[in-house]
């Protein structure tokens, strides 16, 4: 069996006006704590079957059906990651998650994942190939590839994204968040939070960022 991977990520929020939030559920090219590296298209194969799937948005990887915060309208993947699109439900859990974003409280989000088996990588192979992908490491990303990396090249099934308060990765940082009324549009900064998640055992963490809240 494949061990589940959750990677976990820092938010960057901003106001949208469909009542959820828009943002990273992973992030490409940088190593995370379990020293691990996505590669840019990791998630092409697996992101319609996701999509198909209805998109499980959770809190906390809680595999209960009143962890559910909202329904995913898209996932997509840019240059930075994969993004995905929420609307958050009207019910307790959505509305909760909802207010601790707008009260700062949290800022990251997290994705389960199962991938084909990772390509280890030397201390040279990351920078050529942080090199070849014009990815500009900063010095904490530098000190964590002296010792190599593992490169995800596929992920065969995206399980569920989750809106988490914990980073795997200290480089990580929020961006702003909004609040959501129609006529405020004044970016508040988003302060740490911590908190453990305990759904998969053999989960292991890593970081991305939210970029955008919505009412």
């Amino acid at each position: 069996m494949k061990p589940i991977i959750t990677k976990s990520t820092d938010a960057g929020i901003t106001k949208t006006d469909t009542g959820g939030f828009v943002g990273y559920a992973a992030r490409f090219l940088n190593i995370d704590r379990q020293g691990d590296i996505i590669l840019p298209g990791a998630f092409q194969k697996s992101i319609q079957d996701f999509m198909d799937s209805g998109g499980l948005v959770l809190s906390d990887h809680e595999n209960k059906t009143s962890a559910v915060i909202g329904t995913l309208n898209d996932a997509t993947e840019d240059r930075s990651g994969l993004k995905v699109d929420v609307t958050f439900s009207a019910t307790k859990t959505g509305q909760e998650i909802r207010t601790l974003l707008r009260e700062k409280a949290v800022r990251k989000m997290s994705i389960s994942f199962l991938a084909k088996p990772p390509e280890r990588l030397s201390k040279k192979q990351v920078g050529e190939l942080w090199d070849r992908m014009g990815y500009k490491p900063s010095a904490t990303q530098i000190k964590l590839s002296e010792k190599g990396a593992n490169l995800i090249k596929e992920v065969s099934e995206i399980i569920e994204v989750s809106v988490v308060p914990i980073p795997a990765n200290a480089d990580a940082s929020i961006i702003s968040v909004k609040a959501h009324s129609d006529d405020d549009e004044t970016p508040i900064p988003v302060v740490d939070a911590k908190h453990l998640s305990e759904l998969f055992r053999r989960a292991e963490l890593a970081d991305s960022i939210l970029t955008a809240a919505k009412r």
